[in-house]
């Protein structure tokens, strides 16, 4: 039985809707109640809902609901959301919903969650999502996500992750990622990664990282990097790394297990006593420490350098926090509590590095954009010894141009 709603008064009088029965809301309304829907509901237009107010959609069962806009709805058992807009959905048990635009979804237990456009999506138990465009996710315990273009996602526990496009993933506990493309993965505790195309890795605790294609991994602590291909290893701590293929190495710690194979190549300071195994046809390459501009290779044009920063597409970065800075184009800024030496991150300087793709291990929004800054050189500081060759501080910088990833001015 079908029925259309087209009045509030009509609205009001829903409470229920039964198995076998389908309701279509064709205008806007605001519902009064918690309707529960055993059957099916469709809502094509703007339907005011508050979950905190007690004013929202129950799915029960095996029931069907396709939510527009601003629609709020909670889905049990084997229920069935596709939510378009501003809609927001929390599902449970084996629910399955698809969320598209700027939708909301929280799901739990063994739900099944599809997420397009904008959405945002907190999964927990075993629940399954697939998102898209810049799609963010949060997956706990033993959740499965595939993440596809820009979206985010940040994985706990046994949680499994595929990402692809120019996704970014933060993996925790026993986390399992696969990267591909231009990705980028964050992985700590015991999580496992496999990184291919261009992907960039940070391995932190016990990860364990593959990396193939042109990956790049910085590898800290108890991290274990098996690197095939043209991948880039940074060795730290504790890491162990075999390489293989034309893989690079470079090496800051005497602690680190290292194996060469292949073509590989290893590239670490002549004071740096380390002891490795390697293939007769691997290339070592022990160098003396260079100062910044002459080892990033930075041009020095009347005691200026052109430095790299990546910004919000507004040209920001801290966004909402106290140290907010604006970077707009034709400015000069001029940090208000110089004090550098301090640490290589946090506050009390700016940062830029080289190249703008190095900018990319320190933040990866789909629509930031770069930017050149000139900087005198008597405004740089170099740290000793730092775990980020590419970056260095500066006190003050005169925001030139926007550029490409690759220096061209756009």
């Amino acid at each position: 039985m079908k029925k259309i709603i087209k009045t509030q008064e009509e609205l009001d009088k829903l409470q229920r809707i039964e198995k076998g029965e389908e309701v279509i809301i064709e205008i806007s309304l605001r519902l009064n109640c918690v309707l529960e829907v055993f059957g099916i509901l469709r809502i094509q237009a703007t339907l005011d809902c508050n979950r905190w107010q007690g004013r929202y959609i129950r799915a029960w069962g095996n029931s069907s609901v396709e939510a527009w806009e601003n629609s709020s709805v909670e889905a049990w058992e084997n229920s069935s959301v596709e939510a378009w807009g501003n809609s927001s959905v929390e599902a449970r048990g084996n629910s399955s919903v698809e969320a598209w635009e700027n939708s909301s979804v929280e799901a739990r237990g063994n739900s099944s969650v599809e997420a397009r456009g904008n959405s945002s999506v907190v999964a927990w138990g075993n629940s399954s999502v697939v998102a898209w465009g810049n799609s963010s996710v949060v997956a706990w315990e033993n959740s499965s996500v595939v993440a596809w273009e820009n979206s985010s996602v940040e994985a706990r526990g046994n949680s499994s992750v595929e990402a692809r496009g120019n996704s970014s993933v933060e993996a925790r506990g026993n986390s399992s990622v696969e990267a591909w493309e231009n990705s980028s993965v964050e992985a700590r505790g015991n999580s496992s990664v496999v990184a291919w195309g261009n992907s960039s890795v940070v391995a932190r605790g016990n990860s364990s990282v593959v990396a193939r294609g042109n990956s790049s991994v910085v590898a800290w602590e108890n991290s274990s990097v098996v690197a095939w291909e043209n991948s880039s290893v940074v060795a730290w701590e504790n890491s162990s790394v075999v390489a293989w293929g034309q893989t690079l190495v470079r090496a800051f710690s005497a602690s680190i297990k290292l194996s060469l194979y292949g073509f590989s190549m290893l590239s670490l300071p002549i004071d740096l006593k380390l002891k490795f195994q390697k293939a007769k046809t691997c290339l070592v390459q022990r160098y003396k420490s260079l100062p910044y501009l002459e080892r990033e290779g930075v041009p020095v044009k009347k005691d200026k350098v052109l430095l790299f920063k990546k910004v919000s597409h507004d040209c920001k970065t801290q966004e909402r926090t106290k140290n907010e800075t604006l970077w707009a184009i034709g400015t000069t800024v001029t940090h208000p509590a110089w004090s550098p030496e301090h640490g290589e991150c946090g506050e009390g300087k700016y940062h830029a590095c080289s190249r703008p793709y190095f900018c990319d291990e320190f933040r990866n929004e789909a629509d930031d954009i770069y930017v050149a800054i000139e900087v005198a050189i008597k405004d740089l500081y170099e740290w000793p010894n730092p775990s980020y060759p590419h970056k260095i501080a500066f006190r003050e910088g005169k925001v030139l141009y926007q550029c490409d990833k690759f220096g061209k001015r756009i």
